[in-house]
């Protein structure tokens, strides 16, 4: 008996697809699922997990040798903030610890929201990849914080985790209730952002004048697609860094073929890479979601849901393309400011932050400042996302390095104010050197 115990334990469950799968299985059994829902959700939260993985591989294969190049010739640490990636190379090594947080913090976060009298606060999140990437932010730089590790370590990450997607959610409902009601609210990691924009758009513009009354070139929405945005922007990141290494280095890593070529190969194979991971997320999601979903309408089928960016887009499309566009020249400024004052840390273009975080940043933008603070939202807000890379990269334990961060603006504007904070707490406890 003791051997099959442990057998259960240390050999199943301990392998992070097969952990993953059985905790769908509970939970779809617990809802009374049909025999073949239970079976089709557990295969798939396997097997996307096993994408997620592949994806993963794929991505760090072509990242990892020309970063590795870049910060062994110029002596810096180059970083691409890439939520995706970066939560598929944390899942290679925490993806239990990650599992565990997210469950306990969404469990934790649906007591909340029962608990709380307050109407706004009533948003149950229901992003669940978008939580998934929180949890593995707080499994990976918790650690370097307060030196927690185990049970102390998810039970933290899932309570802070909780009180995010608890009371953040309330702030742009509040934000967005003369334009969207009490239909939906934002569940992402921009909640605080999208206070700021709308604050710098209130000082930058006038709402009266609106991006909806302007027209776009009609070819700005195929970068909606995020495969076809990745591969224009990928490869000219991935020259970016060949130019800053010289054709001398690169060509030590092209071997035979020309190190243009390669290099723009190479950035193509990074987006086939999060192509591949991002199937593997949405059938990893699709699978848990019902779970999670079906507790929390029965626990509290009156909530409003905290559902993802795009939802937003709808409300002010033209307003969203000015944020992006807006993103896109900021992010460019900060990378530009790196390379010129010889930055430790050089932050490359983020996709995510550059469209979502952009685009949902000129949506608010626009509600409160027409077309010129949606310009102005877009604008600030990527700034400030991508510098705060530089500050919160070294926090990131064993990603550090990795040359992949976490992206999206209240990574920036709410945890690492917070990590800095429980890093000084964990010092003055004798906790962290």
């Amino acid at each position: 008996m003791k051997e099959i115990v442990g057998f259960i334990i240390f050999q199943l469950l301990d392998k992070a697809p097969l952990f993953l799968g059985f905790i769908a299985l509970i939970g779809l059994m617990l809802q009374g699922k049909k025999a073949n829902e239970v079976i089709d959700g557990t295969i798939k939260t396997i097997i996307g997990l096993l994408v997620i993985t592949i994806g993963s591989g794929t991505l760090l294969k072509s990242l990892t040798p020309i970063m590795g190049k870049l910060n062994s010739t110029l002596g810096i640490q180059g970083v691409l903030p890439a939520n995706e990636a970066a939560f598929g190379v944390a899942m290679l090594h925490f993806a239990n610890d990650v599992t565990l947080t997210f469950i306990l913090g969404f469990l934790i976060h649906l007591l909340f929201v029962w608990m709380i009298p307050f109407k706004r606060c009533k948003n149950v999140y229901l992003t669940v990849h978008i939580q998934l990437f929180l949890a593995t932010f707080m499994v990976v730089s918790l650690p370097g914080a307060l030196g927690l590790s185990g049970f102390p370590l998810i039970i933290t990450g899932a309570v802070l985790c909780a009180l995010y997607w608890t009371l953040t959610p309330a702030i742009t409902r509040a934000l967005a209730q003369h334009f969207i009601g009490d239909d939906l609210t934002l569940g992402h990691n921009q909640q605080v952002g999208a206070w700021v924009a709308s604050r710098i758009a209130k000082v930058c513009g006038n709402p009266d004048q609106d991006a909806e009354e302007m027209k776009l070139p009609g070819f700005l929405a195929m970068f909606r697609d995020n495969t076809i945005s990745l591969s224009f922007l990928m490869p000219l990141i991935f020259l970016g860094i060949g130019l800053a290494v010289g054709a001398d280095g690169i060509g030590q890593l092209s071997g035979n073929t020309n190190w243009v070529v390669w290099l723009i190969m190479e950035g193509l194979t990074f987006t086939a890479g999060v192509v591949i991971l991002l199937v593997g997320v949405r059938m990893f999601i699709g699978s848990i979601v019902p779970a999670f979903k079906g507790i929390s309408d029965r626990l509290l089928p009156d909530a409003v849901p905290a559902l993802d960016c795009p939802a937003l887009f709808p409300y002010s499309p033209t307003g969203a393309m000015l944020g992006f566009i807006a993103s896109v020249a900021g992010a460019l400024v900060v990378m530009g400011a790196t390379i010129a004052f010889n930055c430790p840390i050089i932050v490359f273009p983020s996709p995510i932050i550059m469209f979502f975080d952009g685009c949902t940043m000129g949506v608010f933008g626009n509600k409160y400042g027409g077309y010129k603070g949606a310009l102005a939202a877009g604008f600030v807000t990527s700034v400030i996302a991508h510098a705060g890379i530089i500050l919160l990269y070294p926090l990131m334990g064993s990603l550090f390095g990795s040359g992949l961060m976490f992206s999206n603006i209240d990574f920036t504007l709410v945890w690492l104010p917070v990590l800095y904070l429980l890093k000084l707490v964990g010092a003055a406890f004798g906790l962290v050197l």
